[in-house]
Order: structure tokens, then C-alpha cells, then sequence
């Protein structure tokens, strides 16, 4: 009998077969449009410089780097480690490799057929929402931190909030078999955001209540050439700031401290498990309070089940329109009708027809009288449900002043 050795952030164990979601055209990225109508219907810096002075270096927390998280976070991600890891045995078995083989595939598959392009296309037509600098506000996002890097490589901060738990990770020793078993389930999970680009609903709803989403966000980030630095749980406080939970078994909320590829400077994801409609808002004001400090940066959005669209979001639709620099969407987000022309200069992608079946009372006349009215400019890729470029549409709104 192989002995086993576990090292957890938490007393919760992953289930052994970690099967992180997949997403079909009916699904969305907060748990799906299921999920979404069930909530909607219970209720739902740097100092200036001083002239003759030394210069002075920004002030960064300082945190403590345990390679583990590395090392775990690319054994999942099918690339290799260092030897000197106590998890290098697990990439020498033949059943590792044939993983790594195929999950190196399908990354390379995916950058020939959209990430190359697409990173070509935020390099040119996000250049001036980078030049923001600042932090990244992400709503609805599932574990999607992969397009939120790539589209905001810029960003210092990444901020994330979805229904999904955050979940926890267990290191095992190499001799542990359930290794392959948490590999084999992520490479699942990526195998379908690779194809179509976001997360199904079904899946997310039963793999993601069960493992949460924190294995498919390191993948995402070593896979875009980051060195995890840290993780560790969080928590909201009274006042909207955010604290580190030390020793704590609470993982609703995350963050994951990570090396940047190309800069090395240090930077951070946090992940919030929260309902963020207005009836949990209002069972939450910390939430709220921390909403009004993220939500005045940039914010993305897409395949967000048209929460926005509804009545019973009104509350963190209205802070993104009082609050944001710029807004990156699509039609799935807020509706264009909400924002007032005076105050925003719009940028158009791609095509808008009508949405999918399922959601099809979500149409947007005004937005359809746009695209067939206005210069559009093209959406070289797909990202959205229609899973095709002829139909997924973007929009950049920047504010005025």
C-alpha cells in the first residue's frame, strides 16, 4: 500500500477528480443562467518624484514565496518542474508525460487559432485602456483570469467576483495516484475554454460547487508564463478593505500573489465568491463598500448571462457607470442604452444580430441600430456564446473626464 503524505491550505480536501468546468452557449461564467435566475428570482500609486532627491522605489508588500503553488500550479498545467521539487516524480511517469504531450497540444492549437491573434489585437486596440495602468475589475467572471490578463497585461491588481467557491488545493507526494486524476480533470476543463472560449454552465454548477475555481485560476497564470508567488485566503472587512486570513480554513475569497512574465514585478489576483446582485448586496454591505473601491478602474466584462440587463443588478450596473475609466464588453453586459453618449466615447467590434435563443428577449434594438449605422471596426476572433467570430461582438466605452 503506497503511503500518502497531503500538505492542504485547508482542512477541506479536493474531491480526487477535480473536474473543473467546461461552458456551452447556454452557460455563463457566474454559474450559468440557471444559477443567475434562481438569485434574480429569490430576490438576486506612486509617490511624485522629488526633485534633488534619490529616487525612491514604490513600496510593495513584501511576501514570502513558497514554490509549491509554482510547482503545483504546472504540474496541473502539463509543464515541467525543477528536479529539485518534491513533486518531480509525478512529471516522470508515462501517464504525466502523455498528459503534459497533449495539454502542450492543445495550448499551441489554441494560440495558432486564437490567442496569437487576439494578443495581437489587445496590443493595438487596447493600448490606451493599458496606458490606465491601475487595476482590473472583473465582474461575473468565473475562473477567466487567462483573457483578463491578456486583454490587461497593464494592470497591477486583478479583481474577480463570481458565484463559483473559490475552493482550495491538496499537495500530494509523487507516489500519490490521485495526481493524475487532478490532472486528467483540468486538462478537461481547458480543453473546453480552449475551444470555446468561456465556461458551461452544467459543468461549472456541479464540478465548481464541489472543487471551486482556484486550480483553473494557477493554470491560467502559469500558462501565460507567470511564477506563482503565494496563496492565501481572504476576507472582506466592515470597511471594504480586504485582509489576509493567517491559519484561516475560509477560502470564500483568494489571493493569488504571481510574478509577471515579462516584468517580474510582483502582482495579485483576488478571487471573491459573492453574489453581487442587488439582494446580495444588501445582505452584504462590506461587499458593496469594496465594489465602490474596484469597481472605479477599468472593467471587463463578457459572457456574463445578461445579469446586467436585469432589474435585480441594478446596483453594480450603476457603480460601473459612475465609477469606471473604461469599460471593455460585450452585448452580454450592460446594456448600451444605460450609458449617456455625453459622458462616454464608444469604439464598436465585430457584429451584433441578436443574441443566442436562449436569451433572446436580451435583443438591444439600439445597439443593433449602431452596427448597422456605424463604422465597426473588425473582431478578429471569437470569445462570446455564439462560439464564431461572424456573430461575437465587442465595445470599448472610455469616459470623457
Amino acid at each position: 500500500m503506497m503511503k500518502k503524505s497531503i500538505w492542504t491550505l485547508s482542512s477541506l480536501a479536493l474531491a480526487a477528480s477535480l473536474s473543473l468546468g467546461s461552458c456551452t452557449e447556454a452557460g455563463s461564467k457566474t454559474g450559468g443562467a440557471e444559477v443567475a435566475n434562481k438569485v434574480a428570482d429569490r430576490l438576486q500609486e506612486q509617490p511624485a518624484e522629488q526633485p534633488a532627491e534619490p529616487e525612491q522605489e514604490e513600496q510593495v508588500e513584501k511576501v514570502a514565496v513558497d514554490r509549491k503553488y509554482d510547482d503545483v500550479a504546472r504540474i496541473l498545467a502539463g509543464m515541467s518542474i525543477d528536479e529539485a521539487s518534491e513533486f518531480y516524480e509525478v512529471t516522470q511517469g508515462a501517464a504525466w508525460k502523455a498528459y503534459a504531450k497533449k495539454a502542450d497540444q492543445g495550448w499551441a492549437s489554441a494560440d495558432a487559432k486564437r490567442f496569437d491573434e487576439l494578443r495581437t489585437w489587445a496590443g493595438t486596440e487596447l493600448a490606451g485602456l493599458n496606458e490606465m495602468k491601475g487595476d482590473l475589475f472583473y465582474p461575473f467572471s468565473g475562473p477567466d483570469i487567462y483573457y483578463g490578463y491578456q486583454f490587461f497585461p497593464s494592470a497591477k491588481n486583478y479583481h474577480l467576483f463570481a458565484l463559483e467557491p473559490a475552493g482550495n488545493l491538496t499537495f500530494m507526494k509523487s507516489d500519490d495516484v490521485n495526481w493524475m486524476n487532478y490532472c486528467n480533470s483540468v486538462q478537461n476543463t481547458i480543453a473546453d475554454f480552449i475551444r470555446g472560449g468561456f465556461f458551461h454552465t452544467k459543468h461549472m454548477k456541479v464540478d465548481m460547487a464541489r472543487t471551486g475555481v482556484l486550480p483553473t485560476l494557477l493554470v491560467f497564470l502559469v500558462r501565460s508564463g507567470n511564477k506563482i508567488v503565494n496563496v492565501r485566503p481572504v476576507a472582506i472587512q466592515a470597511d471594504g478593505s480586504v485582509a489576509v486570513l493567517e491559519g484561516s480554513n475560509d477560502f470564500s475569497s483568494v489571493r493569488v500573489d504571481f510574478l509577471d512574465a515579462k516584468t517580474q514585478e510582483q502582482k495579485t489576483l483576488f478571487y471573491h465568491s459573492s453574489d453581487v446582485s442587488d439582494a446580495g448586496l444588501e445582505k452584504r454591505p462590506e461587499l458593496y463598500k469594496h465594489l465602490e473601491m474596484v469597481a472605479a478602474n477599468r472593467t471587463f466584462t463578457k459572457s456574463a448571462s445578461y445579469l446586467m440587463h436585469r432589474p435585480t443588478f441594478s446596483k453594480v450596473r450603476e457603480l460601473i457607470l459612475a465609477k469606471a475609466k473604461a469599460v471593455f464588453q460585450d452585448d452580454t453586459a450592460i446594456p448600451y442604452h444605460y450609458y449617456n453618449s455625453s459622458e462616454w466615447d464608444f469604439t464598436f467590434y465585430g457584429q451584433y444580430t441578436s443574441p443566442i435563443p436562449l436569451f433572446k428577449v436580451r435583443y438591444q434594438s439600439e445597439l443593433r441600430e449602431v452596427y448597422k449605422t456605424q463604422k465597426i471596426k473588425d473582431l478578429p476572433f471569437s470569445l462570446g456564446y455564439h462560439s464564431t467570430r461572424e456573430h461575437d461582438n465587442m465595445m470599448i466605452a472610455k469616459r470623457k473626464n
